[in-house]
C-alpha cells in the first residue's frame, strides 16, 4: 500500500499517475478535519486505487473548509463523478473541469454540508437521548452527561436556536463537551 500527500493543485496529476498503474477506483470521499479543538480546518480528500495483484494507491490532499475547491478527474476515471457529488454537498468542496457537475441529491438551499462536523443535527438535538437519567434513576453530579453525536450541549444548542451566531470551532467543542481554549470573552470573567 502506497499513500500519497498532494497539494491541491496536484490533486489531478496525482490521481492521473495512480490510475495508470492502479486503474479501479475503490473510492474517493473526504472528511472533515476539524477536531474537537477545530485545530485542522481544512476538508481531507482521498482517493484509493487499486490493480489486479491487489496492491492499491491512496492519494489524498487537503483544501480549504471554505471555498475549497478541486481540479474534476471525471475525464481520468468516470466512476468518480459521483463521488465527486457527493463530497461536493456532503462537505462543501467544489470540482472543476470537465465533467465535473456538483449537484446530487440535496436541496440547492441546504444550510450547510451535513457531514461537516459544526453541523448541528437539529433533530437529535430535540429528541431526548437514551442514557439521560430519567424517573427512578440516579447520577453522579461528577458524572458528564453524554451527549449524542452532532449535538451540542443545551446552552449552546439554545443560543443556536435563538439565532446567535456561533462560531463553527466553538460548536465543534460544544459537541465534544470540552471547550475551545480561547474564547473570545464568552466564560470570562474580568
Amino acid at each position: 500500500m502506497t499513500t500519497i500527500d498532494v497539494p491541491a493543485d496536484r490533486w489531478h496529476d496525482a490521481v492521473a499517475e495512480a490510475i495508470a498503474t492502479h486503474p479501479w477506483l475503490a473510492h474517493l470521499t473526504a472528511i472533515d478535519g476539524a477536531g474537537e479543538r477545530g485545530q485542522d480546518p481544512d476538508i481531507i480528500v482521498v482517493c484509493r486505487c487499486e490493480n489486479h495483484d491487489g496492491d492499491d494507491v491512496t492519494v489524498s490532499t487537503r483544501v480549504p473548509r471554505d471555498g475549497g475547491s478541486l481540479d474534476s478527474v471525471v475525464d481520468v476515471v468516470a466512476g468518480a463523478a459521483w463521488y465527486q457529488r457527493e463530497i461536493h454537498e456532503s462537505f462543501g468542496v467544489t470540482f472543476v473541469g470537465p465533467g465535473a457537475d456538483n449537484r446530487a441529491l440535496l436541496i440547492r438551499d441546504a444550510p450547510k454540508p451535513p457531514l461537516r462536523k459544526e453541523v448541528v443535527l437539529a433533530q437529535r438535538a430535540e429528541t431526548t437521548w437514551p442514557g439521560v437519567a430519567g424517573p427512578g434513576t440516579s447520577t453522579s453530579a461528577s458524572r458528564r452527561r453524554a451527549l449524542p453525536a452532532g449535538v451540542p450541549d443545551p446552552e449552546t444548542w439554545q443560543r443556536i436556536k435563538d439565532g446567535e451566531d456561533i462560531s463553527d470551532v466553538e460548536v465543534v467543542a460544544a459537541m465534544s463537551g470540552r471547550r475551545p481554549r480561547s474564547s473570545a470573552g464568552r466564560g470570562r470573567r474580568a
